[in-house]
């Protein structure tokens, strides 16, 4: 982990999320740049200055897939969240309701971070949910423990690696 000292001033800016700031490892990521601006076929997200969003694609736009579209297509998640417990079971259309409007805020605000399915029936207490970051695995589990509390294990995985979490409430 890179720290901060007064003889070597870092090159990155602080986190305070637990991730280290820098480059990523993540294979997804890490393929060569689009050409700018490109438009992904299958979501529709533009790829401009750098960055994926939701903006209209320009005229003349290059094809390209975008990363989280690279993902889906290969079932490849960025991160998983196991939920379970009598909770989930008794209020299931609650939960997911909540998983849903938070993956959509985040969604909308990260093209690149989205639930890729949901597998399971949270009336029987037990459901596992894809995404293709680990940031939108992490936004969804924080979103549960703050409206709902239960259990939380989600801890930051190696570089590259997918994000495991779980979340549990009887």
């Amino acid at each position: 982990m890179h720290t901060n000292t007064p003889n070597a001033p870092s090159s990155h800016a602080a986190r305070h999320d637990g991730m280290e700031s820098g480059h990523t490892s993540d294979p997804y990521l890490q393929r060569h740049k689009p050409s700018e601006p490109s438009t992904c076929p299958d979501c529709q997200a533009s790829y401009h200055d750098g960055r994926w969003s939701w903006d209209a694609p320009q005229p003349g736009a290059a094809t390209h897939r975008c990363p989280a579209c690279e993902r889906i297509r290969d079932q490849a998640p960025g991160g998983e969240l196991s939920l379970s417990g009598g909770f989930l079971a008794a209020h299931a259309e609650e939960v997911m309701r909540l998983v849903n409007n938070t993956e959509l805020h985040i969604r909308q605000e990260h093209p690149l971070e989205r639930l890729i399915d949901t597998s399971g029936d949270p009336a029987s207490g037990e459901v596992l949910l894809r995404f293709t970051g680990i940031h939108a695995t992490h936004g969804v589990a924080e979103a549960l423990v703050h409206a709902f509390s239960g259990a939380l294990d989600a801890p930051y995985p190696e570089a590259g690696a997918p994000m495991r979490a779980r979340w549990q409430r009887d």
